[in-house]
């Protein structure tokens, strides 16, 4: 149980987000890491080696452990309502990765649970917890441009996922662009009246799956805010994340990173080191400061900074701008 707010969890995954929640966990030192799951013995193994943890490939050893105060779920999509269920009836505070389910049925049923049994869900919406991102919204709210007008969000993704990964991540929009709706979100505090995208594809792999590797959002809003969101799957320049806040008093940006900050200047111009290559590194920072907010919402009883409503809003324009890509016209959008 809790201790000296030291939170002691399981890990259920570590493929390509539980990776990125071991690294945290790794680096808090507010944080034990308990048991650890995984379909690969031999990898869960190596971490418990690593940590001196339990570990296995079910999640019902960890759960009937009353030592254990909070579930980690970093499993694929299709696993996370199951374990989120689990893990709550076992009386675990839970961190997920998104999405809760596939549907906004299951998000509810979740989100209910969790109310009922008076624990804890956080959803994992890391890019709220990026230092630039989280500076730009904050001023936003502060009014430092005045009433916003214009949001332009670019996320393109780089290196180009495993195909694997791909065709079980739920598609383009529920895997990366609802994390850009999101913002929006965070960023306006305001909910869009209409959804409209467009969308095609230039890798036939990804083609093949039914899905997309370049999209364009546009969103309104009723107090005439314009956003719109750009994402491509693969940028061969690195990781490209990138935020603009246009209002009546000025505009905000919230840029790429670069691993190093020196800068080139000769007679042959000026040139400066590629952005981040890939996502692990350009939001580590926001990686831990999420987690890091989770076990405070545990250990101290500090209110979610994401909400059910929040959860069920990104979920839903998401599907919209499927249903609009698809149907090829824009979406209203009713609660």
């Amino acid at each position: 149980m809790t201790l000296n707010n030291q939170l002691l969890v399981a890990l259920f995954g570590l493929g390509r987000a539980g990776k990125f929640q071991l690294e945290s966990i790794r680096s808090n030192p507010g944080i034990s890491l308990i048991h650890v799951v995984d379909t690969d013995l031999e990898k869960a193994k190596a971490v418990a080696n690593e940590f001196g943890c339990e570990y296995g490939c079910s999640v019902d050893e960890p759960l009937s452990n009353a030592g254990i105060d909070a579930a980690i779920i970093a499993t694929p999509t299709g696993e996370h309502f199951g374990q989120i269920v689990a893990s709550l009836n076992a009386g675990k505070a839970v961190f997920t990765e998104k999405p809760l389910g596939s549907g906004l049925e299951e998000i509810d049923t979740c989100f209910q649970l969790a109310r009922e049994r008076s624990l804890p869900l956080f959803v994992g919406f890391n890019r709220r917890f990026d230092p630039s991102h989280s500076s730009l919204a904050q001023s936003v709210r502060g009014g430092e441009i005045g009433g916003l007008q214009l949001v332009r969000i670019t996320s393109r993704d780089s290196p180009l996922p495993r195909m694997d990964y791909i065709k079980t991540s739920g598609g383009i929009f529920h895997d990366c662009i609802v994390h850009d709706l999101d913002m929006i979100r965070f960023i306006s505090q305001e909910d869009p009246i209409e959804v409209y995208s467009v969308g095609s594809n230039f890798i036939p792999e990804i083609q093949a799956f039914d899905d997309l590797d370049n999209v364009l959002v546009s969103l309104r809003f009723a107090s005439g805010l314009l956003a719109s969101i750009d994402v491509n799957r693969f940028a061969s320049y690195g990781y490209d994340q990138r935020i603009e806040a246009f209002g009546e008093k000025g505009m905000l940006q919230s840029e790429n990173r670069y691993p190093l900050s020196t800068v080139l200047s000769s007679e042959a111009g000026v040139s400066r080191p590629p952005i981040e290559f890939s996502f692990p590194s350009r939001y580590r920072e926001a990686y831990h400061c999420e987690l890091e907010t989770f076990r405070k919402c545990v250990v101290k009883g500090n209110p979610l900074p994401i909400t059910h409503e929040d959860v069920r809003m990104s979920f839903l324009l998401s599907d919209l701008a499927e249903c609009s890509y698809r149907e090829g016209h824009p979406m209203r959008v009713e609660g």
